[in-house]
């Protein structure tokens, strides 16, 4: 199991939802697909950043087909929302290799810096 930093649930709920429409059990098993059953955030993670992304007008709850299960769909504003956090998100994982390639060139491993380096210069060219 891997720690998630905050927000990230938000970007995989907007990335997931402007994709297909999602319940909350589907969001939760999608995200658990998406990274191999490395991260499996628990429904009362699901269904409190559900109710935020509601509350912000960043997805829309569709009408009920069948049963009580409640699917929801990324909306106008949220797709928005989606592009501006996946720019911060290159942003920081740009950073967060180059941290990298200096600890490893720190440690003395100068082919692992130059990889993780190349990594870095790569995102966002």
């Amino acid at each position: 199991m891997i720690s998630v930093p905050k927000g990230v649930l938000k970007l995989a709920a907007l990335k997931m939802l402007s994709e297909s429409s999602l319940s909350g059990t589907d969001l939760a098993k999608g995200i658990s697909r998406a990274t191999a059953g490395e991260w499996n955030p628990g429904p009362g993670s699901i269904y409190l950043i559900l109710a935020e992304l509601l509350k912000k007008g960043l997805i829309n709850e569709l009408p009920k087909r069948e049963g009580n299960t409640r699917r929801y769909i990324i909306s106008a504003k949220g797709k928005e929302e989606l592009a501006r956090l996946v720019r911060a998100t290159e942003s920081d994982v740009k950073r967060q290799l180059k941290l990298l390639a200096a600890y490893s060139s720190l440690a003395g491993n100068q082919g692992l810096k130059s990889k993780v380096q190349a990594l870095a210069d790569g995102i966002g060219a």
